[in-house]
């Protein structure tokens, strides 16, 4: 009695999986390609991450940035179109619980794979080196700006002019060098628009490039965290023409010079100027000198009620104090923020004149 012999394989072994380079893979991988370089090309020339750039070293970043972007866009088409691809073609069939079938790999596959990689590192490495080196590049007339930074206002001095503002102006399409120092902690001096940002420390000087290409006022903002105030550090950038920016420093010197000349008998005007040039404008609100700080108290009648702030002191002693020692009496109300050197920072004939231009504002 003959007995049947067993198939030599199941059903189930019988069916052939796809092949992984058929027809299909390739008209896949080739729609996948294409895809890949739209969207990259896409995603680089309207970059949605990007306002527009007002300096001629923000367009050079802003084009570096962009091609990584591209590449990026391109690099995740082509990994999550395949990996899409190969879950719905590959998967495993519903209650198969064979192993999946070996591969010994694919020699011209990782040569590709390790090669395009490498090439994409290297153009990005030698890209970015040159945009690097285009935006540090000097200008023979480039206009120096030393910066200070300090807890929690910004001051520029034009050494050739001999000038301190307390705002940065740049003439349009020259190029500025910004030498920068901080006179207490770590700040960080950042222009949105000019895609620049530059770490200020006490302890050594930071050099930054900028070129404004678009006339118009644009934020100066602490990207550090400074302090309580650090959300109160900011000031202003201003490109500006050629004949506005002369105009603008035309009325500076004429302003100093009035200044000088009228500092016996117009002390307030003194006060004003070292008011503003202090940064004491950056914390407090004061009508008189246009300041409008929050951080610290409204100054508005500070010679009226500073006699009644603590008992037994004059409106002089207590204004003084708040100077030199602000951390003797603290106004309800206000967090202790006001650096303790302003005693060092101010030669005692400023903090003098200080202190007559707050006693007048009744």
């Amino acid at each position: 009695m003959s007995m049947s012999q067993p198939p030599a394989q199941s059903e189930r072994d019988s069916v052939s999986p796809p092949r992984v380079f058929d027809t299909t893979s390739k008209l896949v991988a080739f729609v996948i390609g294409v895809l890949a370089i739209v969207a990259g090309v896409g995603a680089g020339m309207f970059n949605p991450f990007l306002s527009n750039s007002a300096s001629s070293q923000g367009i050079l970043i802003d084009a570096l940035f962009s091609v990584l972007l591209g590449i990026a866009t391109s690099i995740f088409v082509i990994v999550q179109g395949f990996l899409l691809y190969s879950i719905v073609r590959f998967s495993r069939e519903p209650d198969d619980e064979t192993d999946g079938m070996a591969f010994r790999g694919h020699t011209g596959l990782e040569i590709v794979w390790t090669a395009v990689p490498a090439a994409i590192v290297v153009f990005l490495a030698v890209f970015s080196y040159q945009v690097l080196a285009e935006i540090e590049q000097p200008r023979p007339d480039e206009l120096i700006v030393e910066v200070t930074a300090q807890q929690y206002a910004w001051s520029f001095f034009y050494p050739d002019l001999d000038l301190t503002s307390t705002e940065l102006h740049m003439p349009l399409d020259r190029q500025v060098l910004l030498r920068m120092r901080s006179k207490d902690v770590i700040h960080a001096f950042w222009v949105p628009q000019f895609r620049i940002k530059r770490d200020v420390m006490p302890d050594r000087l930071t050099e930054a490039r900028i070129t404004g290409t678009e006339i118009g006022t644009y934020p100066i903002v602490c990207a550090e965290l400074c302090g309580v105030g650090h959300s109160y550090m900011r000031s202003q950038a201003v490109v500006q023409s050629a004949a506005d920016f002369l105009s603008w420093q035309q009325g500076l010197i004429g302003a100093k010079t009035r200044g000088a000349g009228a500092k016996p008998a117009d002390p307030m005007a003194a006060g004003r100027q070292l008011f503003t040039q202090g940064g004491c404008n950056a914390c407090h609100a004061l009508a008189d000198a246009g300041a409008a700080g929050q951080l610290g108290p409204k100054l508005d009648g500070i010679g009226t009620t500073a006699a009644t702030r603590v008992l037994g002191q004059s409106a002089e002693a207590y204004i003084r104090t708040s100077i030199v020692k602000p951390n003797d009496t603290i106004v309800p109300g206000y967090q202790p923020v006001m650096p303790q050197d302003y005693g060092q920072r101010l030669p005692p004939r400023n903090v003098d004149t200080l202190v007559q231009y707050l006693l007048g504002q009744k």
